[in-house]
């Protein structure tokens, strides 16, 4: 009997030894071949169960295709919710009607259940349902203790923004030396300067500029924090780097600066050009329909390959509203920079494997030695030891030898550019979305090389590894066509 050995944790609280990991990799194993069966492991590690966290189980997603294909005979877990953690119990119910269709059991060290059985299907459910009410009590006890410790003035974690350090041992922020004066000098400049101003007069980028004078940063160096539920005030135990004028001085400056007024362009991602049609490869526009709405007067808005406005189009395209596609890729975007501490890991150990390097010295060694050829040839025409004509289908051939290897060496040199400025890509889904268009703009050329728009899914392509092998692609699902016009566009039901 082939039997699945599923083994997963929550979390990992680091610098302590992970405790239930070990218990799972050396019982589970030995219990299986005690029963007689023949264990294949399916190790997922640190990693969450919870709703919306399933894309990052991949050998969950790979036992899945292997019950589909009939390879296995029974799962054996710790607990049974090791499979699944989802609160609302869709994704645990899912997965008892594919074990149950495919004939596999489910088993823990103390028993074995059969989901194709009425009595042992009720079971499951209500082992089920008891995890589902323990994660929603979990997650409650969880958001209270966070806002308590925030009513209590104390830093929840994350990145702390310049110039402040975390203290490990004191287990509180403190003012990081080496950033101080940078940071002074952006305030003492945001009193009568432009963020654009005075991002190029210290060097950064300007959308770190804006987030550090925006009202909650201002708010923070002041040593405070708002409460969201009541809108209150909450003095926290960090150190104020400004003063409370000081914070005014830039929020009246900033509010009332003369800026010349510049007209927001209505497509987010067709104003980046990052995105393209997946059947053709040509640019996807902002399409607008010819109707106003009759709730607000405004013209929908359409992404949609460039294509479609020429006589027979592109035949596998369809025009998509734009608010869907914007907000699926600020989405996908956002649950990308929560993983950031991952992604540094893939990108740290992609780089250490790639031989890219190698391949731009020898290119190089090769384009010099093409040179001093070409040098060669010029000095025995010169020297009459070779004729003009013989000479010239040599030289044609040496050029065209050294425009391939200029060509190589430029796609290597994008390969090998360094690593993100991974602070200034440090965003929440909440920061993302009080950023003007242009600011997401800039954030988006930052962080994608590209953007395909199919019919059924939109294809993400990362400046950097997404995945723990290196893939840097996401594929979002797009919302199913609902009625169509007469062309067979896509409109909203």
């Amino acid at each position: 009997m082939n039997c699945a050995i599923y083994i997963r944790k929550s979390r990992e609280e680091r610098d302590k030894p992970s405790h239930r990991l070990t218990v799972q990799r050396e019982q589970l194993p030995a219990h299986a071949l005690a029963q007689g069966w023949q264990p294949y492991i399916y190790d997922d590690g640190h990693a969450s169960a919870a709703r919306g966290k399933a894309e990052e189980l991949k050998e969950r997603a790979r036992l899945e295709a292997d019950i589909r294909a009939g390879k296995i005979n029974i799962i054996l877990c710790i607990e049974l919710s090791r499979l699944s953690r989802d609160d609302s119990m869709q994704d645990y119910t899912a997965w008892l009607h594919l074990c149950g269709q495919h004939q596999v059991k489910l088993a823990t060290l103390s028993r074995i259940l059969d989901p194709s059985q009425h009595s042992d299907w009720m079971l499951l459910l209500m082992e089920g349902g008891f995890s589902s009410v323990e994660m929603r009590i979990l997650q409650q006890r969880m958001a209270e203790g966070r806002r308590q410790a925030k009513l209590s003035g104390k830093y929840l974690g994350g990145k702390p923004p310049m110039p402040y350090t975390y203290d490990r041992a004191a287990k509180a922020l403190k003012v990081d030396p080496t950033q101080i004066d940078t940071f002074n000098r952006i305030i003492t400049l945001a009193h009568n300067h432009s963020a654009r101003s005075i991002a190029e007069q210290v060097g950064l980028p300007h959308i770190r500029v804006r987030r550090i004078i925006a009202d909650d940063r201002l708010l923070f160096y002041q040593g405070k924090s708002i409460d969201h539920q009541t809108g209150n005030e909450i003095s926290a135990q960090w150190p104020a780097v400004i003063s409370a004028k000081t914070a005014e001085i830039i929020t009246r400056n900033r509010k009332t600066g003369h800026h010349s007024p510049r007209r927001e362009i209505t497509g987010l991602l067709s104003a980046c050009g990052l995105m393209t049609c997946q059947y053709c490869g040509r640019s996807v526009r902002t399409w607008a329909n010819g109707r106003a709405r009759k709730s607000d007067g405004l013209k929908l808005q359409y992404y949609g390959c460039r294509h479609l406005d020429n006589k027979g189009g592109c035949g596998s395209a369809r025009m998509i509203p734009q608010s869907v596609i914007d907000q699926l890729v600020l989405t996908n975007v956002a649950n990308t920079l929560e993983r950031l501490d991952q992604i540094k890991t893939y990108w740290l150990d992609h780089n250490s494997t790639n031989t890219t390097a190698q391949q731009i010295t020898a290119i190089r060694a090769e384009v010099e030695t093409l040179q001093k050829q070409k040098q060669r040839l010029i000095t025995a025409i010169t020297e009459g030891i070779i004729s003009f004509a013989d000479a010239k289908e040599k030289r044609q051939q040496i050029e065209s030898n050294t425009n391939a290897c200029k060509k190589r060496l430029s796609e290597l040199t994008n390969q090998t550019a360094g690593p993100p400025a991974w602070d200034d890509i440090a965003f929440t889904r909440a920061e993302i979305d009080a950023l003007t268009k242009t600011e997401q703009r800039q954030l988006l050329t930052t962080l994608l090389e590209n953007i395909t728009l199919g019919t059924t899914t939109l294809t993400l392509t990362y400046k950097f590894p997404r995945h723990p092998d290196g893939r840097t692609t996401a594929q979002v699902k797009l919302p199913p066509p609902g009625k169509t016009n007469p062309k067979g566009h896509w409109n909203p039901k």
